[in-house]
């Protein structure tokens, strides 16, 4: 997970990194499960979420979330915050809350 505080008005300029051929990039390697990118406005950040389906598999994309990060750095305000976090799916059952 990437969290991204971008430089005055470089929001657009920070997601726009993550365009269809860098997301396609991503999709194709191996072990990917997903990838989510939320550009927030109003908390002027851009949050980058790659799902994997094993830590080495999350370690073998760990250079190229590194890379990406090079490549965007002169639209950050500051260095991002990287986070690995590990989750353990024990059941094939998803628990669902209903919406009211």
């Amino acid at each position: 997970m990437v969290v991204a505080a971008p430089s005055s008005g470089n929001l657009d300029n920070l997601a726009g990194f993550w365009d269809t051929q860098t997301v396609t990039g991503i999709a194709s390697q191996q072990g990917n499960r997903g990838f989510l990118l939320f550009p927030d406005a109003a908390i002027d950040r851009v949050v980058a979420l790659s799902v994997r389906e094993s830590g080495s598999a999350a370690d073998a994309a760990g250079r190229n979330v590194r890379s990406h990060v090079e490549s965007v750095s002169g639209y950050l305000a500051s260095p991002p915050e990287l986070a690995r976090l590990d989750l353990v799916v024990a059941s094939g059952l998803m628990l669902r809350t209903p919406c009211t």
